[in-house]
């Protein structure tokens, strides 16, 4: 019986991956050389755009630290290629973990590790195909209402704060969604959340002097790594 190791370390996966990502660069590439074009085309000089090119490598380069790391706590759970694959282009590791951990459940596993170890063929392709169909949902929203909702917040920018409201409410739903849950769920992870919650206000606190600015792009990835260091303290003192 094929299990779950065997397919996200197959080959075949590892292509299929592969193919995707290098479609993703090259795509990338073409935009760039486009964009590029019609710069100069502008009028903007070639100085000028090394400039931003080299100033975006930067800032694309430090908040993606915050990814890997995320990457190396879902390959746990994943393994390598799938992961690779989900935080390279789509997903994030917030959704990735908690379909992961969702399907966990509702297979009567008691964690993700261990859908990992015991986990069939079958039993992952439910995975697979959750956290992509789950991922489309925006798009069929997006494809019929996307156009309006984004008129419907530019005309707003300048009569009112409505944005800011829309996205603010946006962001408190999803966190009655997922706090409680890591609230009462575990011990462990509860707290392994908070202590990842008070470095990140720690940071941001620091962050917000001119001379420690540049702590602002690392906010997520000291976070995590704070969050998963001190997880080894508190599966000690609870479990």
């Amino acid at each position: 019986m094929t299990t779950m190791k065997d397919i996200i370390s197959s080959p075949l996966l590892l292509i299929l991956v592969a193919i995707g990502l290098i479609y993703i660069v090259i795509f990338s590439l073409i935009h760039l050389k486009k964009s590029y074009s019609r710069c100069i085309e502008m009028g903007i000089t070639k100085e000028d755009l090394k400039k931003v090119i080299k100033s975006s490598i930067v800032f694309s380069i430090v908040p993606s630290l915050s990814i890997v790391v995320g990457l190396f706590a879902l390959i746990s759970v994943l393994g390598v290629v799938w992961s690779w694959w989900r935080l390279s282009v789509i997903g994030s590791l917030s959704y990735e973990s908690l379909i992961s951990s969702s399907v966990a459940s509702a297979l009567k596993f008691s964690s993700a590790a261990e859908m990992l170890e015991k986990a069939t063929g079958s039993q992952f392709g439910v995975v697979m195909i959750l956290m992509s169909i789950g991922m489309l949902s925006g798009f069929f929203i997006l494809i019929p209402l996307g156009k309006k909702l984004s008129m419907s917040v530019s005309k707003s920018e300048n009569s009112s704060s409505w944005k800011y409201v829309l996205s603010g409410t946006f962001m408190l739903c999803l966190f009655a969604v997922y706090i409680p849950v890591l609230l009462i769920g575990d011990t462990v992870q509860a707290a392994v959340m908070i202590t990842g919650l008070v470095i990140a206000v720690a940071l941001g606190i620091l962050a917000s002097k001119p001379k420690l600015r540049w702590l602002s792009e690392f906010i997520m990835a000291f976070s995590m790594i704070g969050g998963m260091i001190s997880s080894v303290f508190w599966a000690k003192l609870f479990l």
